[in-house]
């Protein structure tokens, strides 16, 4: 039986994505296809980061209390910091992989990667 992908540990999910996401650029020509490989692997990782980011944030506070010294200080969460450099990263990389493709393919693996972050957990799909 398969292994959930709520149940996996990080490196099993950086994995299921990988395998995921290179089905949409199995058609690429060979010298595409050795430069998407690359892509293909830090979309996963920072796929996977998001999803732990965001299960982070939603766990906690957007603003913390920080004490440094003897100053009291609010400010944006680590994690929602992180969270903001990391979806910019996301994007990026999610363009330079759907540049890779041909015309009439891009529009469908577009909407196919934003789902890899966009669906909910526990929907089936990693």
């Amino acid at each position: 039986m398969a292994k959930k992908y709520q149940d996996m540990d990080t490196p099993e999910k950086i994995a299921a994505k990988q395998k995921k996401i290179k089905k949409l650029f199995k058609e690429l020509p060979p010298d595409r296809a050795q430069f998407a490989d690359g892509l293909i692997y830090q979309f996963a990782v920072t796929s996977v980061t998001l999803e732990r980011l965001a299960d982070e944030i939603n766990g906690g506070d957007l603003i913390e209390d920080f004490v440094q010294g003897s100053q009291k200080l609010r400010r944006e969460s680590p994690a929602l910091k992180s969270y903001n450099s990391t979806i910019k990263s996301y994007a990026t990389l999610s363009k330079a992989l759907i540049d890779l493709l041909p015309e009439e393919k891009k529009k469908a693996t577009g909407d196919e990667l934003m789902s890899f972050i966009t669906k909910p957990k526990g929907t089936g799909a990693p």
